[in-house]
């Protein structure tokens, strides 16, 4: 029997009153998913927001299904100077990125989380700057905000994570969209 595990929110994942504070560990290539395990067991709460992929194999037509992770490279966590540390002794993290507007980050992780939550397709994309900001008034993406851009016709929300200057998409129906104060600009036509 194939049970599927229920969708967990973006509050859950990454929840409000962590006593440390957020930093984004650049790790060791395909390292993501073993430093996920070496933090838990380690007490170090950490975010590492993953999605089904399905392709299929160019000889036999073989369907292959694996979960990766959304930003490859990266993994979130939450902790002290001394739980800090104590991730960098894992020997799979390159690098640990500061993070200086932490309400900003857990704002945009909770955006990729609403949408993978949802079970909405996205696409990568670099950082997106222009385009109007917007939030999602109707449907299973309600109260996400993102910048609008608008691709071969199809209107998609581009939901950014500043700090690794990478963006996620998901379309969305115009009418689902309502229009933030302070966001210039039209929609974008990519083509």
């Amino acid at each position: 029997m194939d049970a599927t595990p229920p969708a967990i929110t973006a509050e859950q994942a990454i929840p409000d009153g962590l006593n440390g504070r957020w930093w984004v560990a650049h790790t060791r290539p395909r390292n993501e998913k073993r430093l996920a395990a070496e933090l838990r067991s380690l007490g170090i709460f950490h975010y590492l927001p993953l999605y089904p992929r399905q392709t299929r194999g160019r000889v036999r037509r073989r369907v292959y299904r694996s979960i990766i992770p959304v930003f490859p490279g990266y993994l979130f966590f939450n902790g002290t100077e001394e739980q800090r540390l104590r991730a960098l002794s894992t020997n799979r993290i390159v690098s640990v990125l500061s993070v200086p507007r932490q309400d900003e980050l857990v704002r945009e992780l909770r955006s990729v989380q609403h949408a993978l939550a949802a079970g909405v397709g996205f696409r990568w994309h670099p950082e997106v700057r222009i385009g109007d900001l917007a939030r999602v008034v109707a449907g299973p993406l309600m109260g996400v905000e993102g910048v609008v851009l608008r691709r071969l016709a199809k209107t998609r929300l581009v939901l950014n994570v500043m700090m690794l200057g990478q963006s996620v998409s998901v379309e969305v129906s115009d009418d689902s969209l309502e229009k933030l104060p302070d966001a210039g600009g039209q929609l974008l036509d990519v083509r």
